[in-house]
């Protein structure tokens, strides 16, 4: 979720819109929508070929065609699309790349480049659409009030009760 996020420049918010397809049976996805309707569609299955992107893979389509990526390292694409950057170094390495960045940040004052923000919407859009899921029914997202707007239920979920002594 987080690739998605950053390529549609989008790190700073979550969709609005959740809609669940198919159940807990068999393949299903989530069908999420951002309030300038650009689509994302979240699934439990590969994408159709088979491509060998990696674990963690996304594709963006567009009206010419689509690129995939992931974290082998590897970039598909259809037709006549030529992806504008290629890996230079091994999956492998995103950690290590991610705690060398924190130090920088750290040192320097700076902000990484995977922020906190960016990490909390993904989560946020993934839960989102896992509440989703679990009731069944399309729901809506208001992002700068963090609550679903069209069920109460739905935003019952979002937290739990906390144990002696926490509070919220």
């Amino acid at each position: 979720m987080d690739l998605c996020q950053w390529a549609a420049e989008f790190d700073d918010t979550q969709p609005v819109e959740y809609e669940p397809v198919g159940t807990n049976a068999g393949p299903y996805k989530v069908l999420c929508k951002y309030s300038n309707g650009v689509n994302l569609v979240m699934r439990d299955d590969g994408w159709d070929g088979g491509l060998k992107t990696g674990s963690c893979s996304f594709r963006i389509e567009g009206d010419q065609g689509w690129v995939e990526t992931g974290d082998a390292t590897v970039i598909e694409s259809s037709g006549n699309i030529k992806p504008m950057l290629r890996p230079t170094e091994s999956a492998s390495l995103a950690l290590v790349n991610h705690i060398e960045d924190l130090l920088r940040s750290i040192k320097t004052r700076q902000f990484p480049r995977a922020s906190a923000g960016a990490a909390a919407n993904s989560h946020i859009a993934c839960h989102a659409a896992f509440i989703a899921f679990q009731r069944c029914k399309k729901l809506t997202w208001d992002p700068a009030k963090g609550k679903f707007t069209n069920d109460d239920i739905a935003n019952r979920m979002r937290s739990r009760a906390l144990r002696e002594p926490w509070r919220a």
